[in-house]
């Protein structure tokens, strides 16, 4: 049954009648059982099962390749791979992508308005904001290992976006990929208001970081396994929805590109300077979609991204990841996402 799904994707790659010499896909599941107990007197047994679908194609025409990877995973049964309708999605990633390929002109040389999609606010936020306001690393110890932080203690309560930049991590969404109810210190899970209208309202605290900062645990404690220790990390870190739809966002633009999803992406150790090439992306004109654009490229620093948010769409999408950190290296399951967001004046390359 589970062999099925792939073939399934793959006769669906296979129908659109595009070249693509690159294929791999991956569909696992697990079962994590954990019980927790603590001279508090806490017991704590949970039991989440997950499921987890990742891919990467390789699109060639006429010499010219792109490529496209990106990961699905949620908290639940096998229902949730159904779900997702993975053969249509796969389908629309090709089709596209050598669309792209095909027909793209060169972004604009000029500064412009872009929209990005929720894939790429959901990127945009896992690791210019939640990264960097993990305590741990803010405290510097981090720093040779996972990395540092720009962020300081000082900075709660200063602006570093918009008032249209809203951002949380919870990890109680039903169904997430990074779903829990007690941390793995025995702290009962909450939503962590990272950014509220801008502002830095809060950072991601175990009970040491706590200790230190003069604060209490948000929950935020994680580990693999019982020989590991609980260190700082994100579990559901979003952008939260704005008031506009997508298309009201399309419609506030006069000239500007449009940003579904990306190629490849990096940032810096502190988490200053970022960069995200476009895939899938498209000219805006005057409101409407037009032709594809061949890989946009945006290069900004963190402050300059968040204090460009001019409006957030109300789409929110969650798209999960294996995150990294610590040493030894600790991969654990988290969502990221958000809504399609309009940014103003930017330039891309």
């Amino acid at each position: 049954e589970k062999l099925k799904v792939l073939f399934d994707i793959e006769k669906s790659i296979s129908e659109t009648g595009v070249r693509v010499p690159g294929r791999f896909y991956s569909l696992s599941d697990s079962y994590d059982e954990t019980c927790f107990v603590n001279s508090e007197g806490s017991k704590i047994v949970s039991k989440i099962p997950r499921t987890d679908f990742w891919y990467f194609i390789t699109i060639e025409h006429i010499g010219r390749t792109a490529q496209r990877y990106w990961q699905y995973g949620f908290s639940g049964g096998f229902e949730k791979i159904y779900d997702s309708n993975f053969p249509e999605l796969m389908r629309h990633e090709v089709k596209a992508t050598h669309d792209n390929l095909q027909r793209a002109v060169k972004p604009p040389k000029e500064n412009v308005d872009v929209v990005v999609a929720p894939q790429i606010t959901a990127i945009m936020v896992h690791e210019s904001v939640g990264h960097p306001y993990e305590a741990d690393r803010v405290l510097g110890r981090e720093a040779a290992q996972a990395g540092e932080s720009f962020v300081t203690k000082e900075m709660l309560g200063t602006r570093i976006g918009s008032d249209a930049v809203n951002v949380a991590d919870d990890p109680r969404i039903e169904g997430s990929f990074g779903y829990y109810l007690y941390d793995d210190e025995g702290v009962a899970a909450r939503n962590r208001q990272l950014i509220k209208t801008g502002m830095i309202t809060e950072l991601l605290n175990n009970r040491e970081t706590a200790f230190v900062l003069g604060t209490k645990s948000n929950s935020a404690a994680r580990a693999t396994g019982f020989d590991r220790e609980p260190i700082v990390r994100m579990a559901n870190t979003y952008f939260e929805p704005g008031d506009y739809s997508e298309e009201e966002l399309f419609e506030a633009v006069k000239s500007g590109v449009y940003i579904k999803n990306f190629m490849e992406w990096n940032i810096d150790d502190k988490r200053v300077n970022q960069k995200y090439v476009g895939a899938e992306a498209y000219v805006i004109r005057n409101g409407k979609l037009e032709e594809p654009v061949f890989r946009p490229t945006i290069e900004i620093s963190t402050p300059k991204l968040w204090s460009s948010v001019d409006k957030a769409a109300n789409n929110v999408e969650y798209h999960s990841g294996t995150c990294g950190k610590g040493e030894p290296m600790q991969a654990l399951p988290v969502w990221f996402g958000g809504p399609s967001l309009l940014l103003r004046n930017i330039k891309l390359k």
